[in-house]
């Protein structure tokens, strides 16, 4: 029951993602065509440098950054549906990876408010982008209160950010118990496959192999139960896999009927009571 648990959650956990990454690089995409193109874009003859729309370069990440979080989810719930421990491992190293970056990057990005000239740099492009100004108008965002607008709207984030990381190591969290559970059970002598009817059968070990028990058919072999903790790995990996059906203790007791009556044993024509014989 616990292994269709974490494998319920992971599947749920990766699916949610793949909608939400590719939900986000689709509106980014949207507003990416609202960005005005400069054309003076390239190497300046006065000093020579080379001019870079900063919100066109960060609207690029942007996109890449969520198209690659939406094809990783993608691998990833491919992996807990089909049962692929590679897919899996993929997409749970990427996870913690993609973790890490989003905590710098919001460490970064709350340190950022506090510095004058990454505020007035970032206002100065906007200004550029009447179109992208314009669209943002409906957020409270106007040339006249942009370097505050930035400052509470990249504290909002940051705030909003942690609450994410928090859920988002819950999530990591489960993944991660998902493939410990499927490396453990790939570690087994044997291929374990579900049964058909889980509810009738039951899986065990049985240690020693029969075929160890062979020479001596004449000898009975007595098997008791040992929980599978307290075997060593030499015994675990010696054992042979087996299903075995559950033992129902409804199905040992008596019958037994409301109304009372005993159903007993008797042959055709044979009386309730025993013949007697009369003796000289």
């Amino acid at each position: 029951m616990h292994h269709h648990r974490t494998r319920m959650s992971s599947a749920c956990v990766t699916f949610a993602g793949l909608i939400f990454n590719a939900c986000a690089a689709v509106h980014i995409f949207a507003l990416s065509r609202s960005l005005k193109y400069e054309p003076e874009l390239g190497w300046s003859s006065g000093n020579d440098t080379f001019k870079v729309d900063s919100i066109k370069v960060a609207w690029i990440l942007f996109l890449s950054y969520f198209v690659s979080a939406a094809a990783v989810d993608l691998v990833g719930f491919v992996g807990v549906v089909k049962t692929k421990p590679a897919l899996i491992r993929f997409y749970r190293d990427y996870s913690i990876a993609d973790f890490v970056f989003s905590a710098v990057a919001t460490a970064a990005s709350a340190y950022s408010t506090f510095q004058v000239s990454t505020r007035t740099g970032v206002c100065e492009e906007m200004s550029r982008q009447p179109e992208l100004l314009r669209n943002m108008t409906d957020l409270g965002l106007s040339l006249e209160n942009c370097e505050r607008w930035f400052e509470r709207a990249v504290m909002a984030f940051a705030a909003c950010m942690v609450l994410v990381l928090v859920v988002r190591l819950h999530f990591l969290l489960a993944v991660s118990r998902y493939y410990t559970h499927l490396t453990r059970r790939s570690a087994l002598p044997t291929h374990v496959r579900t049964p058909t009817r889980q509810d009738s059968l039951q899986r065990i070990f049985i240690i020693p192999r029969h075929s160890q028990t062979a020479s001596t058919p004449a000898s009975p072999t007595v098997y008791a139960p040992v929980p599978l903790e307290d075997l060593t790995p030499e015994l675990r990996r010696s054992a042979m896999e087996a299903w075995v059906k559950r033992t129902d203790l409804r199905d040992t007791r008596h019958h037994r009927s409301s109304s009372g009556r005993i159903s007993l044993p008797i042959q055709p024509d044979e009386g309730l009571l025993p013949a007697y014989t009369d003796k000289a």
